[in-house]
């Protein structure tokens, strides 16, 4: 059992091909392009966290495409997720949970909050801010990560593919030494 994160896939969602620029010439090849690069990563018995904006459109097209996917889905609910859509798929099995606002939990000594939007944390060593919601726009702060498909952590991958575990705990020690130095930095400035 791995644990997987991703976000902002935008199923049926036609002007996000134009507005990302997305490698798909429709929206049939990009759902169904997303759907095999989640597949072929994530198993059956995986946990994916999606950071919201999944599917465009009623239950009915939610269905088809959760229908499709591997593994037990915990949603962070994103400005485009219907609440009545969403409360009608729980209801029928199709969500392990969905969070309205976010949720918060330690992996390898991090500290991080799961939410559609960036959160501004501050800047410290070990706590991080993971969402979606700005699709190809860098985050903010060193301390936010956009996990999302657009994102530009997600550029040497095949898009669509969820992030795992073991991937984000490399770049959150990859980029931890960055914010414990800016961390450092502010509180100097602090006691000068």
């Amino acid at each position: 059992m791995a644990t997987y994160f991703t976000s902002d896939q935008h199923f049926y969602h036609r002007n996000v091909l134009k507005f990302e620029d997305r490698p798909f010439d429709s929206v049939d090849e990009m759902n169904q392009g997303m759907i095999d690069a989640w597949n072929d990563t994530v198993r059956p018995s995986d946990t994916i966290h999606h950071l919201g904006d999944f599917c465009f459109g009623g239950y009915d097209k939610w269905v088809s495409i959760l229908d499709q996917l591997d593994g037990k889905i915990i949603l962070y609910k994103g400005n485009h997720d219907d609440s009545k859509t969403l409360k009608k798929l729980v209801q029928n099995g199709y969500f392990e949970y969905i969070h309205h606002v976010g949720d918060y939990f330690k992996i390898n000594g991090y500290q991080l909050w799961l939410t559609h939007y960036p959160m501004e944390i501050g800047m410290r060593p070990r706590k991080f801010s993971l969402h979606g919601h700005i699709h190809s726009t860098p985050s903010n702060m060193l301390n936010q990560v956009n996990l999302g498909v657009d994102s530009p952590l997600n550029f040497n991958r095949r898009f669509g593919q969820p992030i795992s575990e073991h991937e984000l705990v490399e770049y959150l020690d990859y980029i931890n030494p960055l914010v414990e130095s800016e961390f450092q930095k502010e509180r100097s400035e602090w006691n000068v």
